[in-house]
């Protein structure tokens, strides 16, 4: 990791959250040139470390209320691609995690590769889903035998060191003409990041490297010769649990909502979920219908 904007390269900025509980010695800054937010650090880091909790960690939870509702969310974003696309239809999860959204759309007779450089998490999706998965660190070139209709990038991108260099080199080589490139990011101009400030659990720092609005996040697809065919913000997975995350910590709220779910163990604990959810669903609807949602998701074309 280094300091410089992942965008523009220029190291002036300006604070935006200043040290963020259990940050492990990273600001929110806001790049002086570009205007882009991201990551800043202020110690120290053993990156080895950063994905060794129980966030990243792979955690058995396919019986679990999280998984449900993912299984839910997944499904209509395949439903979405299949309007934009004719079969047979092919996908390259960039990413790819578990295996989740990639099994749903293989389930769905779609031909589906994975690409992902966490070994446990590629083996738990070669094992579990029987998904074909690539460990391979990606800098250029094609990847698999053949381009895909479909390349998936979902919360992805807040990660990379240099977004700008490896979308143009990913998509360049796998993406077919006319092909779909699907962008999913947290929406740091949200209203449930505004309610939450630096206790925002999509802030995730400093994994999270970039922090996108939806006017740098069309900005930086734009410079790459990308076209949005549609935007949306509602996600129940992160955006309803995220604002139910938010307004409980209007109340001293320390956890996280999305680990709490994972876990599936005592059910008391979702007495106060049960509560709010209702608030926090007409209040992230109001707020995607508005762009201030807790995620943009941009389905894309090459122009």
């Amino acid at each position: 990791m280094n300091n410089a904007c992942p965008i523009c390269f220029s190291e002036s900025s300006t604070t935006y959250y200043k040290s963020p509980p259990n940050d492990r010695g990273a600001n929110v800054v806001k790049c002086s040139v570009c205007g882009h937010l991201y990551t800043k650090l202020t110690q120290p880091l053993d990156v080895a470390l950063l994905y060794n909790d129980e966030v990243y960690r792979v955690v058995e939870n396919r019986r679990s209320i999280f998984d449900k509702i993912l299984t839910w969310e997944y499904a209509r974003v395949l439903k979405r691609i299949r309007k934009f696309l004719s079969p047979p239809l092919t996908l390259l999860d960039f990413g790819s995690g578990k295996g989740k959204f990639g099994s749903l759309a293989q389930n769905d007779g779609w031909l589906v590769r994975g690409v992902e450089t966490s070994l446990e998490r590629a083996t738990y999706s070669k094992s579990i889903y029987s998904l074909q998965v690539s460990t391979e660190a990606f800098t250029q070139g094609q990847i698999f035998e053949s381009r895909f209709k479909i390349i998936s990038l979902l919360h992805v991108l807040e990660h990379l060191q240099n977004p700008v260099s490896l979308l143009h080199e990913l998509t360049q080589a796998n993406l077919e003409e006319n092909g779909i490139l699907l962008i999913e990011v947290p929406n740091i101009k949200s209203w449930q990041a505004g309610l939450a400030g630096n206790q925002w659990m999509h802030l995730d720092i400093p994994r999270h490297i970039s922090h996108f609005s939806t006017n740098k996040l069309r900005d930086l697809m734009t410079s790459l010769n990308f076209r949005p065919l549609r935007t949306s913000y509602f996600s129940f997975h992160l955006g309803v649990l995220g604002m139910v995350d938010s307004l409980l910590k209007l109340f001293g709220y320390k956890k996280n909502i999305i680990l709490e779910l994972k876990r599936n163990e005592n059910k008391l604990r979702f007495v106060p979920i049960i509560f709010i959810l209702p608030i926090a669903v007409v209040l992230e609807a109001m707020a995607s219908l508005l762009g201030k949602g807790g995620i943009i998701r941009m389905y894309l074309v090459k122009t």
